[in-house]
């Protein structure tokens, strides 16, 4: 779940991205959504232009599907980015690319380690977006390091 995701506080611009105001609405949002509306896609910024609703929830269906056909990890994107050539053809521009920032290796939503203070890696701008315009699901990529003999993580 998006609102599940740390509100992102290391925003420096737009300023349509950081405020005080701006983190009151977000936080509100996330617990409860009922009492502010969705935003639309706006023109303030290239990252809220983006339909997120639209790009997020394509994304999340063909990762899932990924998932079940058994592509390993590191092929997510380009199985997504595949089928969104194939099936998706009247995607926008801009949507294709938040799919590609979303599922793309090293390019996607990233936060620091579960133990850790969670803070972005990367794709703050994304998920302050996402939370403007009320998106509920997303992909969030993790790193997990796996040791090359036996395959399992290493802890």
């Amino acid at each position: 779940m998006v609102t599940s995701l740390p509100i992102p506080r290391e925003l420096r611009d737009p300023a349509c991205m950081i405020g005080p105001k701006v983190w009151v609405v977000r936080r509100i949002r996330c617990v409860a959504p009922w009492l502010v509306p969705r935003q639309r896609p706006r023109t303030c910024c290239w990252h809220h232009q983006v339909d997120w609703r639209q790009a997020a929830a394509i994304a999340v269906h063909l990762v899932r599907q990924a998932h079940v056909t058994g592509i390993p990890g590191e092929d997510i994107g380009d199985f997504v980015m595949d089928r969104v050539h194939d099936e998706h053809e009247d995607l926008d521009d801009r949507e294709r690319t938040a799919i590609v920032l979303l599922v793309g290796l090293d390019a996607g939503i990233q936060l620091s380690e579960p133990d850790s203070a969670w803070l972005y890696g990367d794709g703050q701008h994304r998920v302050a977006a996402q939370l403007d315009q009320g998106v509920r699901e997303t992909i969030v990529q993790r790193l997990e390091l796996l040791d090359p003999v036996t395959g399992l993580p290493i802890t």
